[in-house]
């Protein structure tokens, strides 16, 4: 059996490496994107209460996901040191755990979710059908979550081994299912039934149940000369523990940036509809832009960790700077693309004339955060390999409480400015968190974060 080498070699193909990575993984968040997109398309055909009422759901049950979100850059870090490392036993352990915690954690964060969903659409204003079409498909969504959960974590397995292809192309064939699902039970298509909200939530729920079934059945046939038996999932409390620590910051980082996009929204609905509309079409546009970003914090996350687990740390940082140049230089590019096509773009979605002048003000000030986001997304993914999974977390808490919520409402709402103003405030705040990012990766002091421990690096290969 072959045993594992890392997908980057020290000095050959660095960017080339750092491409391979990133585009499958940009593409996978893309593919997810699509998937509520395709909701909210379907259901928009039902009525303006039950589309109100799905988009509050989305808001609030997304907050549950985060947990499951932090479990796959945590398993990543995992699997990508211990790759590195050579070390193919503490590979395959570690992704055991991971997945054995998310969905543990599944079954938790979707109980809870399911328990609440009354109380948190009536606290986010539902009321009538809007409440009810929210919490029908907030509680359905919920019950996909150890599915959903397993799908990320057994994901971040394998990008830590350099396979981003393959977590994409399940993700695929899960959304394509979904998709098509979907569109029958909402609309009662190819002899299925007519079920509205609830066939949509449906389809999601199968969906992700396909492509957690697909990632599982992966993991245990074998992954680049390794393969997750029943010993792999037997619980080991000091791994486990180790993991925690290691996860918990981003749950936390991904919480706050949540809570401030919350809050964000609450300042733009309390400035009007005309003001709600063009703010999500500028959203959605620069959204599209922002799934490149976050492809590179996988490539970032898996290079940084595996140099890091085999203790070249002079690779380690060449890496995430090469892979920060290559993400700067192509959302350069966006940024050019977005403020060309600004009106085009805007004007796909139809909207009135005071509605479109906003969005495309908005969507030219969003341009300029991708250069930011660059920085931000490239750096935070490095460290995380690295092991520092705590300094992304803190850039993000000051990001959104002495950045973020500040300036949004000041800028928008005290001096007056609008909606203009509050994307002004977002773009202050992605640059100060991206050169707070800069100095924190700058300094070093991730250099000694590893997860994979100085005894664990170079032990022999264990057979399969």
């Amino acid at each position: 059996m072959p045993t594992a080498e890392p997908s980057l070699k020290p000095g050959q193909g660095l960017y080339s490496s750092v491409a391979k990575l990133a585009w499958p993984a940009s593409l996978e968040f893309l593919i997810i994107t699509s998937i509520i997109f395709a909701d909210i398309l379907f259901l928009s055909r039902l009525g303006t209460e039950i589309l109100a009422g799905v988009g509050i759901a989305v808001t609030v049950f997304r907050i549950f996901y985060e947990p499951f979100h932090s479990m796959s850059v945590s398993t990543t870090t995992v699997v990508a040191q211990a790759y590195g490392a050579r070390n193919k036993d503490l590979a395959c352990h570690g992704a055991g755990q991971s997945v054995l915690l998310a969905l543990i954690l599944g079954f938790i964060f979707g109980g809870i979710g399911v328990l609440v969903a009354g109380l948190a659409m009536t606290v986010m204003g539902g009321e009538g059908l809007v409440r009810e079409s929210g919490v029908l498909y907030m509680q359905i969504n919920l019950l996909a979550s150890p599915f959903y959960a397993v799908a990320m974590a057994g994901g971040g397995a394998l990008k830590g081994v350099g396979d981003t292809r393959t977590p994409m192309l399940y993700t695929l064939i899960g959304a394509i299912f979904k998709i098509a699902l979907s569109a029958g039970l909402v609309f009662g298509l190819w002899g299925m039934p007519e079920l509205g909200v609830k066939g949509a939530a449906i389809g999601s729920v199968c969906g992700y149940g396909l492509n957690a079934l697909l990632i599982a059945l992966k993991l245990s046939r074998g992954f680049d000369g390794m393969r997750l038996g029943i010993r792999a999932f037997l619980p080991d409390f000091t791994l486990l523990w180790r993991i925690i620590q290691l996860a918990w910051p981003v749950a936390a980082e991904r919480t706050a940036m949540r809570m401030g996009f919350i809050f964000y929204m609450w300042v733009v609905a309390a400035l009007g509809t005309v003001v709600l509309a063009a703010n999500q079409i500028a959203l959605r546009l620069e959204s599209v832009s922002l799934t490149v970003g976050f492809g590179f914090t996988i490539a970032a996350t898996t290079l940084v960790g595996q140099a890091v687990g085999r203790r070249d740390l002079k690779s380690a940082h060449e890496s995430a700077w090469a892979t920060m140049r290559l993400s700067v230089a192509v959302a350069a590019v966006m940024t050019v693309v977005l403020i060309l096509i600004r009106h085009w773009a805007v004007a796909m979605f139809r909207p009135d004339a005071d509605v479109r002048e906003m969005a495309v003000s908005c969507l030219v000030i969003g341009a300029f955060e991708l250069p930011a986001f660059a920085v931000l997304f490239t750096f935070a993914g490095a460290l995380r390999g690295a092991g520092d999974t705590r300094s992304p977390m803190i850039v993000s808490l000051i990001g959104t409480f002495i950045f973020r919520l500040p300036l949004v409402y000041l800028l928008g709402v005290t001096f007056g400015l609008g909606l203009k103003g509050i994307w002004y405030g977002t773009l202050i705040d992605w640059m100060g968190r991206a050169a707070l990012m800069y100095f924190i990766f700058r300094s070093g002091r991730w250099k000694d974060k590893a997860f994979v421990e100085d005894e664990e690096i170079a032990r022999p290969l264990k057979k399969t």
